[in-house]
């Protein structure tokens, strides 16, 4: 149940990944701190959601489902505030996600895509794909947290390049220039 079984999470972006038990509880644990919760705790409960998806043959899930699974598993278990945290942080990340504004040189402006840096990521450090997804998350909450509703591209790219350099991988793989999009 670390990734390797049958049930995949469609993400926002449309990609699929194996469901992961670890990551789950991650979420969940999170959404615990300040309460009686505990990491084994937050294990259990996701190791029963991926239990419940594949007795209900679930074996393609959206990201929102299972978030609101997690939610409601937390409720049934008395974990109100973690349940309500849980929530109300999807919440607020979608909120400011649809806020978040990427300038471009020329003047053009998009709106904040985390798949989109995901993908610059791996083209261009040739990195997995999970690392690219990490990497592009860690630049996507450091980018929410400012409260920021406008970044250029560029400093989008220096917050990256920051990332790749602190993990060391600037010198462990080479580095190719992606086309721009």
């Amino acid at each position: 149940m670390d990734g390797s079984g049958k049930i995949q999470v469609c993400k926002s972006d449309s990609t699929k990944e194996a469901f992961d038990v670890r990551k789950l509880a991650g979420s969940m644990f999170s959404a615990m701190q300040g309460t009686r919760g505990r990491y084994y705790d937050a294990t259990q409960l996701a190791i029963a959601i991926g239990i419940y998806l594949r007795r209900t043959s679930w074996l393609t899930v959206t990201s929102d489902a299972l978030a609101e699974l997690s939610v409601k598993v937390l409720d049934c278990c008395r974990l109100t505030e973690a349940s309500s945290a849980m929530a109300d942080y999807r919440q607020n990340r979608a909120i400011r996600r649809s806020r978040l504004q990427v300038l471009h040189e020329g003047g053009r402006v998009t709106m904040w895509d985390k798949a989109w840096l995901s993908s610059w990521v791996q083209r261009s450090w040739l990195v997995s794909r999970n690392t690219s997804r990490i990497l592009a998350g860690q630049v996507e909450r450091e980018l929410l947290e400012s409260g920021a509703t406008a970044v250029s591209r560029l400093d989008v790219l220096d917050m990256l390049n920051r990332r790749v350099a602190e993990y060391g991988l600037v010198d462990a793989v080479p580095v190719r220039q992606p086309a721009t999009t």
